[in-house]
């Protein structure tokens, strides 16, 4: 996937790295123009100052001649000094092969200028006259052969300088030329861009905006957004697509649930038309507790009291969260009955933590698995049946444990609750159509809803010798789920 910000980037880099190229190739064009021209300039100005200086080193001899002053002889001296510095200057800037013939003269002539005038130099110290007067003509003629030569070269260079102003001319209208082509390419290379660049996103945008459009009057069956680019915008549309199809499936299945909460409803309707009243139910068991009270049968009045709670606390709505205090109150009723009716054949043991007793769960989780402890655990022993139940705060999480002596289950069994699949109910008339129907299954699956985790259980047994079912209840889910609780109440 290539993202926009890397192709705004790219296409940037292209503009700026043409532009420089143009920019670079029009500077080192423009600095070989430039250095023509000081060629140019360099070898009109050798030539002039050739000529200068011959000029000054003939008239300087000449002043030191007629005034015999030694300041014209230094001058002399000096111009002499230049002269020959510019002679050898002339190899290297001027000779070329078009000119070699001349040039060389040029220099021999120069050569012969200064051997001339040091020879009248010379013979004008000695006072030598013939010598030199007949060589100072000699270099008078050798000077204007000079500045002959001279004015020669320099209608040569001029020539030359024609053909390089018409070349830096053409040059220049050619620079100027690619100038404006490439300014206009740079412009239509950026329109294009643009067009390409808004193309690729107003068209993805343009129908993920139809597509939510059909969303929002209920049509979740349009076709796929498609978006051809390699970029964020076929990320965008691939997300939107997953987005639709799951609030379409969201959609069927809340249609799926809304048709069996109502046929679950219609059941239940047609269940309780078939059940006792609860309210008439608990005010017949409330009047049997007072008569039995009056009577002075106490103990008869106390467990139509317990069996009254305990069915008014199982009637409740089980979507509805309670505290462990009240869930450990049935236990103490159910305990209550069931010392009633086996006496001394079972024991029941609690060990519950105080600090743990305000904490929010789901109604109804520990009567249903304290009851298969007793009815499939310690029921069939005759005597020192013990059925422990221990709760303690454990930093994150409220440890329940539910102990027994009884007679342990079996792997196969074991294997099945843990993996929470249902069997098909008893009908007989043993201990097994006792129980009271929600069973261990059925709480361990509300508690997973409840905390939103799986691992809430474990099961340790050993043939024989009973059954440790311990539930861990995390306090962070169980916060969450009250305040729920709550704000739906």
């Amino acid at each position: 996937m290539i993202r926009i910000r890397t192709k705004l980037m790219i296409f940037f880099l292209i503009v700026i790295f043409l532009m420089n190229a143009v920019a670079y190739f029009l500077f080192q064009n423009g600095q070989k123009s430039i250095e023509q021209y000081d060629d140019f300039l360099m070898r009109y100005y050798l030539l002039n100052d050739i000529s200068q200086k011959a000029n000054s080193v003939y008239e300087t001899l000449n002043d030191y001649m007629v005034e015999h002053d030694p300041k014209y002889y230094a001058d002399y001296l000096v111009a002499r000094k230049t002269l020959g510095e510019d002679q050898e200057k002339l190899s290297v800037v001027i000779k070329e092969q078009a000119n070699q013939l001349v040039v060389d003269n040029y220099i021999n002539m120069i050569t012969s200028f200064l051997d001339e005038s040091g020879i009248v130099s010379d013979a004008f110290q000695k006072q030598n006259i013939d010598v030199y007067s007949e060589h100072l003509s000699e270099v008078l003629k050798i000077k204007q052969y000079i500045l002959n030569t001279t004015l020669t070269l320099i209608n040569g260079e001029l020539t030359q300088y024609k053909g390089l102003y018409h070349d830096l001319d053409k040059k220049n209208t050619y620079f100027q030329s690619m100038g404006i082509f490439m300014f206009i390419a740079t412009i239509l290379l950026a329109i294009l861009f643009a067009l390409w660049f808004s193309r690729g996103i107003t068209r993805p945008i343009g129908r993920l905006t139809r597509a939510a459009q059909e969303i929002s009057k209920g049509k979740m069956d349009g076709p796929p957004v498609v978006a051809n680019t390699r970029d964020e915008m076929r990320f965008l549309a691939r997300t939107f697509n997953d987005m639709r199809g799951n609030i379409k499936n969201l959609i069927e299945e809340i249609e799926k649930k809304s048709q069996l909460d109502q046929l679950l409803k219609e059941m239940e309707l047609k269940n309780l038309q078939s059940q006792i009243n609860p309210h008439f139910l608990f005010n017949v068991l409330n009047v049997i507790s007072k008569t039995a009270y009056l009577e002075g049968a106490d103990r008869t009045s106390d467990l139509i009291t317990s069996t009254a709670s305990m069915l008014r606390h199982n009637l409740r709505n089980l979507d509805r969260p309670t505290t462990l205090k009240k869930e450990v109150e049935i236990i103490q009723d159910y305990f209550f009955i069931q010392k009633a009716r086996f006496g001394e054949r079972v024991s029941f043991e609690m060990d519950i933590d105080p600090a743990c007793l305000e904490f929010p769960v789901p109604n109804l989780i520990l009567q249903p698995i304290i009851e298969n402890a007793f009815t499939h655990g310690v029921e069939s022993r005759e005597e020192g049946a013990v059925i422990r139940l221990v709760v303690h705060d454990n930093e994150d999480n409220i440890i329940i444990s539910i102990m027994d002596n009884g007679e342990g289950i079996d792997a196969e069994t074991k294997a099945r609750l843990l993996r929470l699949e249902e069997t098909p109910p008893h009908t007989g008339s043993g201990s097994h159509s006792r129980s009271t129907g929600l069973g261990f299954i059925n709480v361990m699956k509300r508690l997973q809803l409840f905390y939103r985790k799986t691992d809430i259980f474990t099961i340790k047994t050993e043939r024989g010798r009973g059954t440790t079912i311990q539930l861990r209840l995390p306090k962070q889910e169980s916060q969450e789920n009250r305040v729920s609780a709550v704000s739906l109440a």
